[in-house]
């Protein structure tokens, strides 16, 4: 009895909390007002030789963490595509219009990637495994040259700028 007493007591915190938590979560969410999640980021780079001794699976999830993250550069790149970068870093006036269409943009690129990893879970296994690589390294490279297209800060076009300009 004692027991069924607390567990009743739990479940009934927890659904009673989960309002404020959801709301807690989307003010967090919209206080932060970036277009690009400061996640972002790539957390290793591989080397042709490290992807080849992977499996299909591991090489699955690479990919798919590489599309997320050019999902989240790529349509910011004339604005800053810097991880994290604020509406202000961006260049872009806080007004709630544009708070409006961060919110908006936020939630159609998490369903989206949603939708992209359900169907590359099942499709991308059936690709020749030195695709999967050669794709890899390629989304590496495009994610590494806006990051060093940002450090240089420079006015050149990016087709001019490269690492050797440095």
């Amino acid at each position: 009895m004692k027991t069924t007493s607390l567990n009743f007591f739990w479940a009934f915190l927890i659904l009673f909390l989960s309002p404020f938590t959801g709301a807690f979560a989307q003010k967090n969410a919209s206080t932060s007002l970036t277009y690009v999640s400061s996640t972002a980021k790539l957390s290793k780079t591989y080397t042709k030789e490290e992807l080849e001794k992977l499996g299909k699976l591991e090489l699955t999830a690479i990919y798919q963490e590489r599309i997320a993250i050019l999902t989240e550069l790529l349509p910011y790149l004339a604005l800053h595509s810097k991880p994290g970068a604020s509406l202000a870093e961006m260049g872009i006036p806080q007004t709630s219009a544009n708070v409006d269409h961060l919110e908006k943009e936020v939630k159609n690129k998490q369903e989206y990637l949603a939708s992209v990893n359900e169907t590359l879970d099942d499709i991308v296994p059936y690709a020749d495994k030195q695709n999967i690589i050669w794709t890899i390294l390629f989304f590496e490279e495009m994610i590494t040259k806006s990051d060093y297209h940002n450090a240089a800060n420079s006015s050149q076009s990016p087709a001019t700028t490269t690492p050797a300009d440095k």
